[in-house]
């Protein structure tokens, strides 16, 4: 199998970022949203002047978001994605894409109408990430969903020509269970924290286990 495509989410300090920028993921989350995990403009600035994240792309995480709050990021940051992590309409995401001219994203819920969000999203969005669904939570919770309904994502991701990441109490003890069903991307987030930060341990161990089972399944 081809390695997925990975994201870490939820950077939130400098020591974050220079630990994520040294991995192998291929997308560094950004939250500009009421989290925990939350960041400001001028603090990201401030650290990418002294970490070179290479290759790697920038996702900003927003939640319900208007066009002048996502203006007030993008303006001061070199973001690349957008994800749109809220109760956003399929307008909202068309008028976010146009009026910035970036691939969007879409985070859903997972429930018994995931499939069928998919479908009139598809319309906007760039891409999908699929999250667990808790009350009133947007995303962030590190619980995971029922991952017997993943292949029905990727065939529809693919039938629609998205993007698809799945998010959600992913972590290096379970993330062999959910590749092998073969998911094009991961987003982690604190299945590789420790007391609230980002830890090197947990990250090298989730990066090798991902190669290894990549590396079996040729």
């Amino acid at each position: 199998m081809n390695r997925p495509l990975i994201k870490l989410c939820g950077n939130r300090s400098l020591e974050d970022l220079k630990m994520t920028s040294e991995s192998n993921a291929d997308y560094l989350g950004l939250i500009f949203a009421e989290s925990k995990r939350r960041v400001q403009a001028h603090q990201v600035k401030e650290w990418l002047d002294s970490v070179d994240i290479k290759e790697k792309q920038l996702v900003a995480i927003f939640v319900n978001a208007s066009l002048n709050e996502i203006e007030d990021i993008m303006k001061n940051l070199p973001i690349d994605v957008i994800q749109c992590h809220g109760s956003e309409t399929v307008r909202d995401i068309a008028n976010i894409k146009h009026h910035f001219n970036r691939r969007v994203w879409k985070a859903l819920p997972h429930y018994e109408g995931t499939l069928s969000d998919m479908k009139k999203y598809a319309e906007a969005a760039d891409g999908f990430v699929i999250d667990s669904k808790v009350k009133d939570a947007f995303g962030g919770t590190g619980q995971t969903f029922d991952w017997s309904k993943v292949p029905c994502y990727i065939q529809a991701a693919e039938e629609l020509n998205k993007t698809l990441f799945i998010a959600g109490g992913i972590a290096p003890d379970n993330i062999h269970q959910l590749l092998g069903l073969h998911p094009p991307g991961i987003d982690i987030s604190s299945g590789i924290e420790q007391n609230g930060k980002k830890d090197e341990t947990l990250l090298t161990r989730l990066e090798e286990r991902v190669n290894h089972h990549v590396s079996v399944s040729r």
